[in-house]
């Protein structure tokens, strides 16, 4: 059955609809290096931290990351996220800025978090975590597909910093990484 006339102009308008919310996150436009990982600040009442960088081939880099909690999160803990762009011989806050809680964070589809969390992380790092166990990210290298389309190239720091849900500081990681475009669009 063919479609024409004003019949054919709704259901053309739902399929592009469908067709726009399954790929709405997909992107395939921008590389993501790894650069470094840095831990800038842990409370060790609340837990112990430690990391490596290192190569995992001639031309990959990445890390193991060791987290070791001496608390128990609970559902009102938050991970603050922002974005910081290289400009200027310096890292300036960006348009990357938002927060989620803990349990949120664990699952979170973008930034090949999720892969990470369960994939790379051993024993996997779900919720609840479990007070003194100690979890190990290791050999994470990002999937370029997993972050949101259209963020600008360049190299970027990204903070996450995790606060109880009375505000005390459990710890800060920085990741340090650059957005490269496969292709460019020149302007003439």
């Amino acid at each position: 059955m063919m479609f024409c006339g004003r019949e054919a102009f709704p259901k053309m308008l739902l399929l592009l609809a469908l067709l726009v919310h399954v790929n709405a996150f997909y992107q395939n436009a921008y590389d993501v290096t790894h650069e470094r990982t840095e831990i800038e600040y842990y409370d060790p009442t609340f837990s112990n931290l430690s990391c490596n960088n290192y190569k995992y081939n001639r031309t990959t880099s990445t890390f193991t990351l060791t987290v070791k909690l001496k608390m128990d999160l609970t559902e009102g803990d938050l991970v603050m996220v922002t974005g910081h762009k290289w400009l200027s011989n310096r890292y300036r806050l960006d348009i990357l800025q938002f927060n989620v809680t803990v349990k949120e964070g664990l699952r979170f589809k973008y930034f090949d978090i999720d892969r990470m969390m369960h994939s790379c992380t051993t024993p996997p790092f779900e919720w609840p975590p479990i007070k003194g166990v100690t979890y190990t990210v290791r050999n994470w290298v990002p999937d370029s597909t997993k972050f949101p389309p259209g963020m600008p190239e360049g190299r970027w720091k990204i903070a996450m910093r995790v606060v109880t849900v009375d505000g005390k500081h459990v710890f800060s990681v920085n990741w340090y990484c650059a957005l490269k475009y496969k292709l460019r669009m020149e302007s003439k």
